[in-house]
This record gives C-alpha cells, sequence and structure tokens, in this order.
C-alpha cells in the first residue's frame, strides 16, 4: 500500500513539474490581444514565449533562474550558484561568460 502510494506521489510531481516548465502552446495567440507590459533593457530584449511581448535578457553577472526561462545577454549563461542544487526547485545561478563565446572583457565578437 505504501509503495503504490509512494508511487502516485512520484508520478503526481513529475507531472506537474512538466507542466510548469513546459512551454505554451501558442497556435491561437494573436499578438493583437495580447497586453505587454512596457519595458526598458539595459542588456537588450528579445520576444517572449509567444513571440508577442518583449522580455529583457539579463545582464552579465546578474541573477537568473532557470525555471523562470531566464535568458542571458549575448556571449552569457545562466550557471547555478550551487552545481547541486535543484533547478526545479528554482535554484539561483548567475549570468557569467559562455566558455564557448569567451573574450576579453566578456563580450563575444560577431
Amino acid at each position: 500500500m505504501r509503495v503504490a502510494l509512494l508511487l502516485l506521489l512520484v508520478a503526481a510531481v513529475s507531472i506537474i513539474g512538466v507542466q510548469s516548465t513546459s512551454p505554451p502552446i501558442c497556435t491561437n495567440v494573436k499578438c493583437a490581444d495580447q497586453h505587454c507590459n512596457p519595458v526598458s533593457c539595459t542588456c537588450g530584449s528579445y520576444k517572449g514565449s509567444c513571440g508577442c511581448c518583449d522580455v529583457c535578457y539579463k545582464c552579465a553577472n546578474t541573477p537568473c533562474i532557470i525555471l523562470h526561462q531566464d535568458i542571458c545577454e549575448d556571449g552569457y549563461e545562466c550557471k547555478l550558484n550551487d552545481p547541486d542544487a535543484n533547478i526545479f526547485q528554482g535554484a539561483e545561478g548567475t549570468c557569467v561568460a559562455s566558455p564557448s563565446t569567451a573574450a576579453p572583457h566578456g563580450h563575444a565578437h560577431h
């Protein structure tokens, strides 16, 4: 009985985790109908998950949370502060220079 209950609990948590981190379904989204808050971004912006609203990139050396789908500015990646932390529990990281694009002063050359 306990094993079945434990398996049910694990299955429920897994399903909730997948649903909460899955991208939204955008097939019926009309950008004209969306209310987008104005943004003023220091490090640039990109279109959000359905391509309608602007979202700010996280700047170099600032906190980021992978679970929140924070995206760091070009040439940087969100690296967990504690490598053993669980990203599905909202573990925090920092935007650091990507090893593949690291250049002087941490900026990539394009």
